[in-house]
């Protein structure tokens, strides 16, 4: 992987764990619904990127829909309905879920190979992300993260099908999915959800801080560029390296909420980053991009 992207993919696990502690700030401790949320946070998108929905519909419109529909609705209602009860432990193990499914996927439906030194660095990354995340007295199976897992299963689905897209921009992507976002998202808001207008009146900052962050930083530059990196890339490349979002996550949760750091951050961190490097070393170059 050129160093430019990879760059840019670590910029992006910044902004993603960022969202967890965003997310979970406002959903955990204000009562915002996830619908809602979800649904306000496309609103923003389109106010940014609708000029994209005036250009021609992609000739793969029906496949990019699915991706949408994975990567927007079905990912954000199961990741806000499970960051309302989850614990941020075990939301983070769980979302690690990702990537071994992602690399399965990729395995056995786009016949990629990973190598003997590229996989024992995806399972040495994996042991650190558990080693830094993992608190036996706080970690207690849920309800919530069943959702979670949800959430990252759908993401991993996502990632695969995003390979036969075709030649379709980042912003085309990012715009449609808002689109997908907003319609069924402010439908289950209305059906399952209730009290809005207080909700407005009473929490409405922490939804608007929620929503205009992830609309800007996750949906519109890291959903974005993700998408371009998957096209780009190897599946088994690009999903392992977002293995940094819990490392960015456990950072911003100590300067912002005043987290504790424990020895197994450290420990973790420390085997995790040159995992990392030699998963983006070991990735190769660039693929060609598909066309139609």
């Amino acid at each position: 992987m050129k160093l430019r992207d990879f760059i840019i993919l670590m910029v992006c696990c910044v902004g993603w764990g960022g969202n967890f502690v965003v997310s979970a700030w406002a959903l955990g401790n204000n009562p915002v619904p996830p619908f809602m949320l979800a649904a306000t946070r496309a609103a923003f998108v389109i106010l940014i990127m609708g000029y994209v929905l005036m250009r021609p519909l992609p000739k793969k419109f029906g496949l990019l829909l699915i991706v949408c529909a994975l990567v927007g609705p079905v990912h954000l209602a199961c990741l806000y309905t499970g960051l309302q009860t989850a614990s941020a432990t075990g939301s983070s193990i769980v979302s690690q879920f990702m990537i071994p499914m992602s690399t399965i996927l990729s395995i056995i439906f786009l016949k990629e190979k990973i190598g003997a030194v590229r996989g024992g660095a995806i399972i040495g990354a994996f042991i650190g992300v558990i080693i830094m995340v993992y608190d036996p007295a706080s970690f207690n199976i849920e309800i919530g993260l069943l959702y979670i897992l949800g959430a990252y299963l759908a993401l991993a689905v996502a990632s695969i099908i995003m390979k036969f897209v075709g030649d379709i921009s980042w912003q085309q992507y990012v715009a449609w999915m808002a689109v997908v976002v907003l319609i069924t998202m402010s439908t289950a808001s209305f059906l399952f959800e209730s009290g809005q207008g207080q909700i407005w009146e009473t929490s409405r900052t922490p939804l608007l801080m929620a929503a205009i962050y992830a609309a800007i930083g996750v949906t519109i530059l890291a959903h974005g560029q993700y998408f371009n990196m998957i096209k780009r890339y190897d599946v088994s490349v690009v999903v392992p390296l977002t293995l940094m979002v819990p490392v960015f996550a456990t950072i911003l949760g100590v300067i912002f909420l005043k987290e504790a750091v424990y020895i197994r951050y450290l420990i973790g961190a420390a085997l995790i980053l040159p995992c990392v490097y030699i998963i983006s070393v070991r990735g190769g170059g660039a693929a060609p991009v598909q066309e139609d």
